[in-house]
């Protein structure tokens, strides 16, 4: 593991005195073109229009399939040929489907998967505090008495989740007996339409408002902060509560549960000992790519999984599963992307990463994707952000494989392909050409370059400050 990348010279064009007046601007406010920047399945193929070069499922595919080809003829095809003319084709000795065997697992980095994605995958990582120990609550810093409770405004999303929606009503239900019971004022808003949460949020009158509850996904949290974000006038006093209502629910797990009553009782504030949240303060990440300005609460990816929004188009067949399929079969076919990145940590050193990667993250959160635990060590109120690189070119297909595998329950933290980086507090990406990322599960266009900066408490969020991530993230009913 390591806690700073490989560093290199700055590259023409790339030094940090370039980019230093990014890394020192303090001003944080999303505007509107950023909703436009996200992409729909509806025009993500336009891209091509503005010389942007869509990633193809084949891209890179025929090298593969000659190394496949080669390795079939001489591993198999040969040996067979050879026993059919020598006339024992079903007479064989066991013992003659060894070399066949050999070639498999030591001619190749399938052995390498086998052994380490499949066989010995290393222990879950271990759990780890979220909010740091004895950090003063964020109701402490903006003089809220007692964290009461006593108006809370629910926007819940119909159509987030696995099931598009249709438990939303028995999800509300059992939070709004919660509330009741506490005597809180409830004010519910069904989003109707993309972008939806956002606008609310963004224009709500926050007078009397104790806390913004979003029950939906991590899709609509980050329409909500960026809302929030967008507001010329920001509420010191605006908190925020998550019911986990979607299929990834990272931010959830990140928080500690996906379990609904108690996120529900988190909202209430007053006592732990009634399972009360504290109201603490949660990071922010500012994005700024092209003319936008956009907030991340949970993931940025770049590499294939930025790009594996637009490459599963041409799999919609399979359903749910192409995003996985796209995954090995790019993976094999050795995808990569080359990034300059431009790294400024919390004691003020820059760093600079030139590399072709498979994919990388920088996460605000602990997990991603589908609950993959990807950033395990990542904290919401440290001010500073995580970064996982899988490099391209360093490590095998199997290695590779491994390390994707063993993300689920962050074990690639102790895979030696796996490159970990810690206390980040900006970041400059950038690319050879236009393209994509995504940023929270959504892609967004960026023209070659993309900035971040975290902006530690941004915002504040009902959780237990002494929850350990990893723990009680089983139960979504």
């Amino acid at each position: 593991m390591k806690k700073a990348g490989a560093s290199v010279s700055p590259a023409p064009g790339s030094s940090s005195s370039d980019i230093s007046p990014l890394f020192k601007d303090e001003s944080f406010k999303v505007n509107d073109k950023s909703r436009e920047e996200l992409l729909t399945e509806d025009n993500i193929m336009l891209l091509s229009d503005e010389g942007i070069r869509l990633p193809k499922m084949l891209d890179g595919l025929s090298q593969f399939t000659s190394y496949l080809f080669l390795w079939l003829l001489f591993s198999l095809v040969t040996p067979i040929i050879f026993l059919i003319t020598s006339g024992n084709m079903f007479g064989l000795p066991w013992w003659t489907l060894f070399p066949v065997g050999y070639v498999l697992l030591h001619g190749t980095s399938f052995g390498t998967f086998i052994w380490r994605g499949v066989i010995f995958i290393p222990p879950p990582y271990k759990l780890t505090r979220i909010f740091r120990a004895g950090e003063t609550r964020g109701a402490d810093n903006v003089g809220i008495e007692n964290n009461k409770v006593e108006h809370i405004v629910v926007i819940t999303n119909g159509k987030a989740g696995p099931d598009g929606g249709k438990r939303k009503d028995v999800k509300f239900e059992k939070c709004k007996d919660i509330w009741l019971a506490k005597n809180i004022q409830i004010t519910q808003i069904p989003t109707t339409h993309r972008n939806h949460a956002y606008e609310l949020v963004r224009d709500m009158d926050m007078t009397g408002v104790d806390v913004v509850v979003c029950v939906g996904g991590d899709g609509t949290i980050h329409e909500v902060i960026n809302g929030w974000c967008a507001r010329e006038d920001k509420h010191e006093g605006t908190r925020f509560g998550f019911i986990p209502g979607g299929s990834g629910n990272n931010v959830s797990r990140t928080l500690g549960t996906i379990n609904v009553e108690k996120a529900a009782r988190w909202c209430t504030g007053g006592s732990a000992k009634d399972g009360g949240g504290d109201c603490m303060n949660f990071d922010c990440i500012k994005v700024v790519s092209k003319t936008s300005t956009i907030c991340s609460i949970n993931t940025l990816c770049f590499g294939l999984i930025g790009d594996i929004g637009v490459i599963a188009e041409e799999l919609r067949i399979c359903g749910p599963s192409r995003y996985e399929n796209t995954a090995f079969v790019k993976l094999l076919a050795g995808y990569k992307q080359h990034i300059v990145i431009t790294f400024e940590f919390e004691d003020g050193r820059i760093e600079v990463i030139d590399q072709f990667y498979l994919s990388c993250f920088l996460n605000a959160t602990q997990y991603f994707g589908k609950g993959h635990r990807v950033c395990p060590e990542a904290m919401l109120d440290n001010g500073t952000a995580d970064f996982i690189g899988l490099k391209s070119g360093i490590a095998t297909r199997g290695e590779l494989l491994a390390a994707l595998t063993q993300a689920k329950s962050g074990a690639h933290l102790s895979n030696p392909k796996t490159q970990h980086i810690r206390g980040i507090r900006a970041a400059h990406f950038r690319f050879d050409s236009p393209g994509i990322f995504n940023i929270d599960g959504e892609a967004m266009r960026h023209d070659g370059e993309v900035f971040l900066k975290v902006f530690k408490g941004h915002c504040k969020v009902m959780a237990d400050r002494e929850t350990m991530c990893g723990g009680d993230v089983k139960s979504v009913k």
